[in-house]
């Protein structure tokens, strides 16, 4: 089997089992009694809350640094809650995230995938403390649409959750490449996440999740700025779509990990809490 099959059997596999699994429980989960809250809201944007999740993310860039023509990267994100781990014996999520890219000059295919794995350290009346590690797959069927080297790294989140109808989390992650450097030569780089979000009760929230990346080889970095506006409900499972235009701030000149200048993400998740 080709690697293109079994990154598509892959991910169809990936969709299909947390899809199903979601679908399913409705039956046996109970409705609430309200549909929207500043809580449910908060509970659903947290990324320590323990939940099956399924995340779909269609980001279309309509302008690229020195290139013509419309890209995008579909993104596909599966959460996996467990209340202890098998060796760690804390709560953890474990993600698997995968995309369907397309390059400005029309190239679709697989991009990356990334495994993610976040322990859950301290919960306190303020917030929770989190660290874990990443694990970038180089499946990407063109060396457009993804890395072609293995890279992991060290992750952390920290959220502050007791600030009212206000909700601010940090996401810390590194990449460091364990292929290829000798062809590619070695690459090393972070992204750091502010999430910042107000939450009215009738479920709508806005705010910023940006995704800042440096490189630690050459100091240079990509300062992108977006704002979400969003809809939180519940049913038998809970909910979330949102619309988010995104601008590149700041590039440092020579940086090409992210020649994004101006796109609009369009999302919707799945929550269903253990």
């Amino acid at each position: 089997m080709g690697k293109n099959n079994r990154c598509r059997y892959f991910l169809t596999l990936l969709v299909t089992v947390v899809y199903c699994y979601l679908m399913n429980a409705q039956d046996t989960v109970k409705e609430p009694e309200g549909t929207t809250s500043v809580k449910l809201s908060q509970q659903v944007m947290n990324p320590t809350t323990l939940a099956w999740q399924l995340q779909l993310e269609e980001f279309t860039i309509f302008k690229t640094h020195n290139q013509d023509g419309v890209a995008q990267n579909f993104r596909v994100r599966g959460i996996i809650p467990l209340k202890e781990g098998l060796l760690i014996k804390v709560p953890q999520l474990i993600r698997v995230i995968a995309f369907v890219n397309t390059a400005p000059d029309g190239t679709t295919g697989l991009g990356d995938v990334t495994l993610n794995q976040f322990f859950i350290l301290s919960k306190k009346d303020w917030g929770q403390f989190g660290a874990g590690w990443n694990l970038q797959i180089p499946t990407a069927t063109d060396n457009q649409l993804g890395s072609p080297q293995l890279a992991i790294g060290p992750a952390f989140t920290v959220t502050f959750t007791d600030l009212g109808k206000w909700q601010m989390y940090w996401i810390w992650e590194n990449f460091f490449s364990i292929s290829g450097n000798g062809k590619y030569g070695s690459s090393a780089f972070a992204i750091l996440q502010p999430n910042i979000f107000y939450t009215w009760a009738n479920g709508i929230y806005a705010g910023i999740e940006p995704e800042w990346q440096f490189d630690y080889k050459t100091g240079k970095v990509a300062i992108p700025m977006d704002f979400r506006i969003g809809y939180i409900w519940s049913g038998k499972l809970k909910y979330n779509a949102y619309i988010e235009p995104e601008i590149m701030a700041y590039r440092s000149d020579g940086y090409t990990r992210n020649l994004n200048d101006f796109g609009v993400r369009f999302g919707f998740r799945w929550y269903l809490p253990m």
